[in-house]
């Protein structure tokens, strides 16, 4: 699969020319990465160690803020609310929100707002009903609220008992919430008040890891990718049923799905996130290549967003630093002269192998014709 994978090539596609470059934010575990909505070069970053990291300048410089209210807790999600002025965070000890992310942060776990203390490990925005968010968690399944986060209730009707959720996605095309959890892939036509099981037709022993409709970034309509512990799957009718595509990259675990959400064009491209790096498709899903040169080998890709001016950057989470590309490098690095010095090197020994033989055709030649003059006399 990986020899495939180079050999389809890199390509820079929408996202312009250059390479991969680790950014100057060298932190583990970075898990949650969100871009200001209203200022794309404004971001957000969180890692496991409770830390959140915060640039102003399309990443270029990053600064931290550990607030104490957030325990050091694992940082599992970073989502700004519609309005683009409050930052929640789902973490390993609770919800909290900010409306100074920065700066003050207040937990969102108490009896008023009636969300439990455990851990939380997904938050979603109805973009639609502005005032409707949605937090998954490690064992009480969801929890919706109506009015913009002062309160919550339950919401797992049709889900498992005590389920775990591994993210919830909401659809604004749609009107449709999709739910990763460990017992599956649900989805919700009514804002999370019923849920239905979407991934019956899935390989037994499938891990399922993240969810997304392509419509979320303006794809098609019906067409839902998702990621799993044994690559890609694709479903054209709202997860009903599943294929694998043409190259599912059955042998990788995928992270995180990106749809490209700036295209204007009928097939938009979609990113992911493997356990060999990031990837890119341009026909749906269908087949995968890399995305430039650059990337580290052996280093997983997580988290990915687009920021920075016009969106004109993607961000990548690895194993030890946050990653970007393209990359503000314009020097060449060992990986882009390598091949070079291939080419050279196959010329040059070309040229070497043409003039040996040339210059054995003319001693033959001359030994001919010495052998052709004795015989004479």
């Amino acid at each position: 699969m990986l020899s495939l994978l180079a050999a389809c090539g890199s390509g820079a596609g929408a996202l312009g020319g250059g390479d991969w470059q680790q950014s100057s934010l060298r932190q583990p575990e970075i898990r949650a990465l969100v871009a200001q909505p209203d200022d794309p070069n404004t971001l957000y970053a969180g890692n496991s160690q409770g830390q959140i990291f915060y640039s102003t300048d399309g990443g270029n410089k990053w600064s931290s803020t550990s607030p104490e209210v957030l325990q050091r807790s694992a940082i599992q999600a970073l989502t700004f609310d519609s309005a683009g002025k409050k930052l929640y965070a789902a973490t390993e000890h609770g919800l909290f929100v900010s409306s100074a992310p920065t700066q003050q942060w207040q937990t969102l776990v108490n009896a008023s707002t009636h969300l439990p203390s455990t851990s939380y490990t997904t938050i979603a925005v109805d973009e639609v009903h502005s005032n409707h968010l949605y937090a998954g968690t490690v064992d009480q399944g969801v929890f919706i609220s109506s009015d913009n986060g002062t309160t919550w209730k339950q919401a797992n009707s049709g889900l498992p008992g005590h389920v775990a959720i591994k993210q919830l996605v909401y659809d604004p095309a749609t009107h449709r919430l999709w739910a990763v959890s460990a017992e599956g892939l649900y989805r919700s036509d009514d804002r999370g008040e019923n849920w239905q099981a979407v991934s019956t037709s899935l390989p037994a022993t499938t891990e399922l890891n993240v969810v997304m409709p392509a419509s979320v970034g303006g794809g098609r309509q019906g067409l839902i990718y998702l990621g799993t512990s044994k690559g890609t799957f694709l479903s054209q009718d709202n997860g009903l049923h599943w294929i694998s595509g043409k190259s599912p990259l059955p042998g990788l675990q995928i992270y995180s799905i990106l749809v490209d959400f700036r295209q204007q064009t009928n097939t938009v491209p979609v990113y992911v996130g493997s356990s060999i790096g990031p990837l890119r498709s341009d026909d749906e899903g269908q087949s995968w290549r890399s995305i430039a040169s650059g990337w580290p080998r052996k280093i997983p890709a997580y988290t990915m967003i687009l920021g920075a001016s016009d969106y004109a950057r993607l961000y990548v989470a690895g194993r030890d630093a946050l990653y970007q590309y393209p990359g503000t490098s314009t020097g060449f690095s060992a990986d882009r002269l390598l091949p070079f010095v291939i080419v050279i090197a196959f010329f040059g020994l070309l040229y070497w192998l043409l003039q040996r033989g040339r210059r054995r055709g003319l001693r033959s030649r001359e030994s001919e014709r010495e052998s052709g003059a004795t015989q004479k006399d």
